[in-house]
């Protein structure tokens, strides 16, 4: 098994990153989305979802450097989620003008990509039924949402912000049990070399 639970810290991050980004969307979504004409929440998206992504790809491209630093398994993973959220985060901040079809593309993109990128983390950790069956949920419900996005491009920019803000809180939630549980793989292997 690749040794990822040293990376608790990321993935606990990276939920946390999620919740948050899910609070800024549902309150755009609600309040703003009811007071402010389309062009402008469909920049404000575009805005929130690029600065989400970007924070995203620098956050795993320090865990890549530092899983090949210390030479574990995971680097390649970390390095292929980071360098997936820098491009799709610099093609939505070159495409600030965008539509409701292409933030509703871009954050099916997103879903699918992080949902892709869990099944070969879960993939990787099959051995341990914990990770892996958070991983998967958090898999399946990540490419579903995708799906839900890529199927409905067509709908208004305030009903997709409400669907990315639900699918953030609960992929966001799943992530945060990960990285809890990979924190205590981490205590209970420090206790174990410490009683040796």
């Amino acid at each position: 098994m690749a040794r990822i639970d040293i990376f608790w810290w990321a993935f606990g991050i990276r939920g946390g990153f999620a919740v948050l980004f899910a609070g800024l969307l549902a309150f755009s979504g609600n309040l703003l989305g009811s007071l402010i004409f389309d062009p402008v929440m469909l920049i404000m998206l575009s805005l929130l979802l690029g600065f989400y992504v970007f924070a995203i790809a620098v956050l795993f491209g320090v865990a890549a450097a530092f899983s090949f630093e210390k030479r574990l398994g995971i680097g390649w993973l970390l390095t292929a989620e980071s360098s997936f959220a820098f491009l799709l985060g610099m093609y939505i901040s070159f495409s600030l003008l965008m539509t409701s079809q292409s933030i509703a593309l871009l954050a099916g993109i997103h879903a699918a990509g992080a949902g892709c990128f869990q099944a070969f983390l879960a993939l990787s950790l099959i051995r341990n039924q914990r990770f892996r069956t958070l991983l998967g949920v958090s898999a399946l419900i990540a490419i579903g949402a995708g799906i839900l996005f890529l199927t409905h491009l067509k709908e208004q920019p305030r009903l997709i912000a409400l669907w990315m803000s639900g699918f953030e809180l609960i992929y966001g939630v799943i992530v945060i049990a990960f990285a809890r549980a990979l924190h205590q793989e981490t205590l209970q292997t420090k206790t174990e070399m410490d009683a040796h």
